[in-house]
């Protein structure tokens, strides 16, 4: 090497170190700018890539593979040596409705002892719920009827109340389409990927801040309050809760009586 590309080496070395951009900071500038893209809806290409890639033979196949299974991998490597990686992975969980923020601190902290009413609640009958809302409501069968009936911001949201061996369990149910409805906060290690008769779901194991979202996608933080230890999942387009003073397998009984 000579002593100009030595020069030069050292130059670009200190403007690198100079520039002291951490991990951290490279995740947080990389949420700041996914919230301010505005980016349209893809269009279907999965018929035409499928047609392509079988015209073309198993050799591009095994390539699309190789260069997915290397993604990961990437990954995966990725967020075993870095934390921040690591972090800017987890910190946002959405599963249908709800979005589980990770190891982030809730804007406004909820009184425990306060349940706040919701936009629009109103007490309405079973049967008032299943005409207002446009999916399947669906109810436990071991656990009677329900003591309240809620209906939130409109026809958004039915929340239902009943009374249990274990005290008061929670039912929400929503259309989990684009607009996530509920803001949960709460630490990685809480956080646990588990199943509903098959279906992927997230059971949040100890009580945690949840905000609702409103139609314009705006938390309302006078919404703000302590739920209790939550089993999320979302099925044909609907999301459920399942809430309460319950351990796992007691909120998976409840979640899969669901009828």
């Amino acid at each position: 090497m000579t002593d100009d590309n030595r020069t030069d080496r050292n130059v670009t070395d200190r403007n690198v170190t100079d520039c002291n951009v951490t991990d951290d900071d490279l995740a947080a500038a990389l949420r700041v700018l996914g919230t301010r893209l505005d980016v349209p809806e893809p269009p279907d290409v999965t018929g035409a890539v499928l047609s392509r890639l079988a015209e073309r033979g198993p050799s591009r196949w095994r390539t699309v593979v190789a260069a997915a299974v290397a993604a990961l991998v990437a990954l995966v490597t990725a967020m075993a040596v870095s934390p921040a990686v690591r972090a800017a992975v987890y910190d946002l969980l959405r599963v249908g409705g709800v979005e589980i923020h990770v190891d982030e601190p809730a804007p406004v902290r909820p009184v425990p002892s306060v349940e706040p009413p919701l936009p629009g609640e109103r007490d309405v009958s079973v049967a008032e719920a299943r005409r207002a809302v446009r999916f399947g409501l669906r109810l436990p069968t071991d656990l009677g009827p329900p003591a309240t009936v809620r209906l939130i911001d409109g026809d958004r949201v039915v929340s239902m109340a009943f009374g249990s061996a274990h005290g008061q369990v929670r039912v929400d149910e929503f259309d989990g389409g684009l607009d996530p409805m509920f803001a949960k906060f709460t630490l990685a290690a809480d956080v646990h990927h588990v199943t509903v008769a098959g279906t992927p779901a997230v059971w949040v194991d100890r009580p945690h801040p949840v905000i609702y979202t409103d139609r314009d996608g705006t938390l309302r933080e006078e919404t703000a309050r302590l739920a209790g230890s939550t089993l999320i999942w979302a099925k044909d387009g609907v999301t459920y809760r399942v809430e309460g003073e319950l351990t796992e397998r007691q909120a998976m009984g409840i979640a899969e009586s669901l009828r």
